[in-house]
C-alpha cells in the first residue's frame, strides 16, 4: 500500500504544487530533453525517499547540505526521519554523466564538526561514502543492481543497492540508486593491511578521464593509465606510490613478457576468473579500459575488482558491436587478451561458469530483475515524468523504446541470449 509523506513547508518556498499526472507526460522530441521543474508538494510511494537541502552543487568540491531518509515511515515528514537526519557533503560525480541532465551525486555523512560520520542507511554496513546514482541513460533503471548483485552471488564484493526516489531542495528528482562507493574498507572492498606493503585500491581507466580524477601513472607495455584510487595519491609516500606502481606494473610484465602462467604469482587468479567471467557475462564495453578496479592487500597478489559502472553494459551501447549478445569483450582488450590465452585460465574460466550455472546463476539474475520491477512499481512512471527521455537518446542507446516496461522487457531478452551464447561457448 503506497505511504502518503507530506513534505515539510520549510523545506523550499511555495511547496504547493504535486506530483499529479506526472507520469503520463509525454515525451520530447529535442535531444536532449530539456528537465521539467516540478516542486514537490507530495508524494505517495513506497520506495525510501531521500531529501537533501543544499546549495549549488558543484563537481570537485563537496558542499554542505543536509539529507533526511524516510524508510516506510507511516506519518508526515515533519516527524523525524527515520533512515538518516543530518549534515553531509554532496558533489556532482561521474566523468560522461557529469554532462547528463539528470546528475549523479556523491554523498559524504558529516557529524557537527564536519568530520565523517560512519552511519548504516536503509540497512547497509556503515560508512561515511556514498553515492546517489542516477542511472539516466539506462533507462530500465537497473544494469547496475542486477551486475552488482551477480557479482556478489559469486562471493566477490559489489556494491550493495537500494532503490530511492531523490527530493532536492524542494524539487522531485525522480527514481536514484543509493550504493554503497568503492573504497578500501572491512565492509566493502577487503584487503589484507597488516604486514609490509599495506592495502591499496588502484582504477585502471583512460587517459582522458585520468587527467581529470587525479594524479596517475601509466603502465609499462600497454601504457594503461592508472589511478591513485584509496589512499588517493596526496595520501600516499613517494615510497608508497612507487610500491603500487611496482606491483600493477610487474602483473603486466608477467601477464606479457613472463613464462606462460607465471602472472599467477602476481595476480590473484580466482579473482581474474570471476572479473572476466562477469565482464563477459554482461559484456561490458568498458572492461580493462575504464572503471577496472585492482586492490592490494599486504602479502596478497594483486586482485582484479570490484566491477563498477555497467550503465552501457548488456546492450545499452551502439559503439562498436556492443548491443550484441555474441562475442568475446577481453579478447580484444589490455590484460583481458593475455588471460584468455592462458589455456589453464580458459579451463578455470569455463568450470567456474559450468559451476555457477549449475548454482542457478541464470535463475538469480531474473529474480533481481522481477524483483527490481515490484520495487520499482508506480515510482519508474514518476522518474520518465520527470525526465522525459524514453524516446530521447542521453548517451550511447542503440535503440529507443518509448517505455520503461519495454526498456526492461529488453534487458530480459538480452541477458537470456547472452547466458545462451555463453553456455555454447563454455560447454553447458
Amino acid at each position: 500500500m503506497p505511504i502518503r509523506r507530506a513534505f515539510k513547508p520549510a523545506l523550499a518556498a511555495g511547496l504547493a504544487f504535486g506530483l499529479a499526472g506526472l507520469a503520463a507526460a509525454p515525451a520530447r522530441t529535442a535531444s536532449p530533453p530539456e528537465p521539467r521543474t516540478q516542486m514537490a508538494g507530495s508524494l505517495s510511494t513506497t520506495l525510501p525517499l531521500v531529501v537533501l537541502d543544499a546549495g549549488p552543487i558543484r563537481r570537485s568540491l563537496k558542499h554542505p547540505a543536509r539529507m533526511r531518509i524516510m524508510d516506510h515511515a507511516t506519518n508526515a515528514l515533519q516527524a523525524p526521519a527515520n533512515g538518516y537526519d543530518g549534515l553531509v557533503g554532496i558533489s556532482i560525480r561521474g566523468q560522461s554523466s557529469a554532462l547528463f541532465a539528470k546528475k549523479s551525486y556523491s554523498i559524504e555523512l558529516r557529524d557537527g564538526a564536519g568530520a565523517n560520520r560512519n552511519e548504516q542507511l536503509l540497512g547497509m554496513p556503515a560508512e561515511n561514502d556514498w553515492v546517489l546514482y542516477a542511472a539516466h541513460n539506462d533507462k530500465s533503471l537497473m544494469r547496475n543492481v542486477i551486475a552488482y548483485a551477480a557479482a556478489r552471488r559469486l562471493g566477490r564484493w559489489a556494491a550493495r543497492t537500494r532503490y530511492v526516489e531523490l527530493v532536492l531542495n524542494g524539487h522531485y528528482c525522480g527514481v536514484y540508486i543509493l550504493m554503497e562507493s568503492v573504497k578500501l574498507d572491512d565492509a566493502r572492498v577487503v584487503a589484507d593491511k597488516r604486514g609490509l606493503g599495506g592495502r591499496y585500491l588502484a582504477e585502471m581507466t583512460l587517459g582522458s578521464q585520468a587527467r581529470k580524477k587525479g594524479p596517475f601513472f601509466r603502465t609499462p607495455i600497454k601504457k594503461q593509465a592508472v589511478v591513485y584510487d584509496d589512499p588517493h595519491r596526496a595520501d600516499l609516500s613517494n615510497r608508497e606510490a612507487a610500491y603500487i606502481r611496482r606491483v600493477i606494473g610487474g602483473a603486466e610484465r608477467a601477464l606479457y613478457r613472463g613464462r606462460r602462467g607465471s602472472w599467477r604469482n602476481r595476480l590473484h587468479a580466482a579473482a581474474a576468473v570471476d572479473y572476466v567471467l562477469l565482464q563477459e557475462l554482461f559484456r561490458n564495453p568498458d572492461a580493462f579500459q575504464a572503471s577496472t578496479f585492482m586492490a592490494k592487500g599486504a602479502g596478497e597478489r594483486l586482485k582484479l575488482g570490484p566491477i563498477w559502472d555497467l550503465d552501457t553494459a548488456m546492450g545499452n551501447s551502439r559503439r562498436g558491436t556492443f548491443a550484441s549478445t555474441s562475442g568475446w569483450i577481453s579478447r580484444d582488450r589490455a590484460w583481458g587478451s593475455r588471460l584468455l590465452a592462458d589455456p589453464q585460465f580458459r579451463r578455470a574460466l569455463k568450470l567456474r561458469w559450468r559451476t555457477l550455472r549449475a548454482r542457478g546463476l541464470r535463475a538469480s539474475l531474473f529474480r533481481t530483475l522481477s524483483a527490481s520491477v515490484r520495487e520499482l512499481g508506480p515510482a519508474a512512471g514518476r522518474n520518465f515524468g520527470r525526465w522525459p527521455i524514453l524516446n530521447q537518446r542521453v548517451f550511447e542507446e542503440p535503440v529507443l523504446r518509448g517505455s520503461h516496461t519495454a526498456e526492461v522487457n529488453a534487458v530480459r531478452r538480452w541477458l537470456r541470449a547472452r547466458v545462451a551464447w555463453l553456455d555454447r561457448k563454455l560447454g553447458v
